[in-house]
């Protein structure tokens, strides 16, 4: 498929994918950005797409996904924040601790895994990435993304249990 085909399926769907993204996000702004960023996503993949039709499943299929991300990504937190913490629920947890748990594990993440490791758990965890979407923006294979994730979390989880077992 030529690049003509991908901008008149995005042309012709624009007022759909406009409405369909405000409705998700509640936001004008951020529903233009979504389909920016779906075309995007799909301009380099211009040729493998079969024709018109194809062209435009993918449009609103991407576009959707990008929006229901953005919904996840901003019920995510990135900074502690007692108020999203299911913990603090609790009336015997202290925030002290949790914001020091928090640190904690923040420290670990940041000492602990290599490069490719942070980036794929931050772009799973915090930004609410899929696994075919990292591996396609770090040009690696699906399950390579997924090794590295529940490497870098078991390594996690293995040094903090050792950080709390030597504490007490």
């Amino acid at each position: 498929m030529n690049q003509e085909a991908l901008l008149s399926a995005f042309t012709h769907l624009r007022d759909n994918l406009l409405s369909m993204s405000r409705h998700i996000l509640q936001n004008e702004d951020d529903a233009s950005d979504a389909i920016q960023e779906a075309f995007c996503r799909l301009w380099p993949l211009r040729d493998k797409i079969k024709d018109e039709k194809e062209a435009s499943a993918l449009t609103m299929t991407t576009t959707r996904h990008i929006c229901i991300d953005q919904v996840r990504q901003k019920s995510r937190f990135t900074e502690y924040n007692p108020e999203c913490c299911d913990e603090c629920d609790d009336p015997n947890a202290d925030s002290d601790t949790l914001a020091e748990r928090f640190q904690t594990v923040k420290r670990l993440i940041d000492s602990e895994l290599t490069e490719t490791q942070r980036h794929i758990l931050e772009m799973r965890d915090f930004r609410g990435f899929e696994i075919e979407e990292i591996a396609l923006q770090l040009d690696m294979q699906p399950t390579a993304v997924r090794m590295n994730l529940s490497r870098a979390r078991k390594a996690i989880r293995e040094q903090y249990k050792k950080l709390n077992e030597h504490d007490r």
